[in-house]
């Protein structure tokens, strides 16, 4: 089996050690979503949270980008995407490199693979607004909560495995993802604002942010009508 990305082991690389995650929660439109991966340049998804086929190691971003737009159509149209249908892809890592992975063998044909320098990960985003604080709080995957895009999550900090030194991941040029995820950012600083949420006639600025095309058709999203959520029209671009 010819897999793209390096064969190794844990005992050989060492265990990923990073933490202090910067993160952004955000929902694009599907436009919004190929404007950033042009912007991006260069780029790989990797699938990092299951043994895969070597085919299924690395996802292009065309096949990224007709995933994500397939989620978006389904919201659209006042579906609730199924999750297991985007799991594989909305869970990948994102990096500008594949030296920052290798692979463990799981099998005759599968291999699990791992980073073991600071990468991009993404998750599928879901949030959930309590009555008891008044808040939104994101990551909160339940019955009760609403799908919302995509996490990006990136570590400030990083420990060599071998040397147990801590290094500041934006201080060092050893981490070729430092610059992807600073273009992410900057990008999402210009072509998004925090979500504009309101409630029983009460505005919340969430940090979560929104695309500001998707203001245009946000209304249809079904789990926003179901729980009476609304966004104010002040923020129309």
């Amino acid at each position: 089996m010819h897999f793209p990305i390096r064969i190794s082991s844990p005992k050989t690389e060492g265990i990923l050690q990073v933490s202090k995650w910067t993160k952004v929660q955000v929902l694009l439109d599907g436009d919004e979503m190929q404007n950033l991966l042009e912007s991006l340049g260069d780029i790989y998804f990797v699938s990092v949270s299951d043994p895969i086929k070597a085919e299924q190691a690395v996802i292009s971003s065309s096949d990224f980008l007709q995933k994500y737009t397939e989620y978006i159509y389904l919201l659209k149209q006042g579906q609730v995407p199924p999750p297991e249908e985007f799991r594989r892809f909305f869970s990948c890592a994102l990096s500008s490199t594949l030296n920052c992975f290798y692979a463990i063998t799981a099998g005759i044909e599968k291999c699990l693979v791992k980073p073991i320098r600071p990468v991009i990960q993404l998750q599928a985003h879901h949030f959930f607004y309590s009555e008891l604080d008044g808040k939104f709080h994101p990551m909160v995957l339940s019955p009760e909560s609403i799908s919302w895009g995509l996490q990006a999550s990136y570590p400030q900090l990083f420990q060599d495995p071998r040397t147990r030194q801590i290094t500041k991941v934006i201080d060092s040029p050893d981490f070729p993802n430092t610059a992807l995820f600073s273009k992410l950012l900057r990008w999402m600083r210009n072509f998004t604002l925090p979500t504009p949420f309101q409630i029983k006639g009460t505005r919340t600025n969430s940090p979560i942010r929104i695309g500001k095309q998707s203001l245009a058709w946000i209304k249809s999203h079904p789990q926003l009508k179901q729980k009476g959520i609304e966004l104010t029209q002040l923020a129309r671009p």
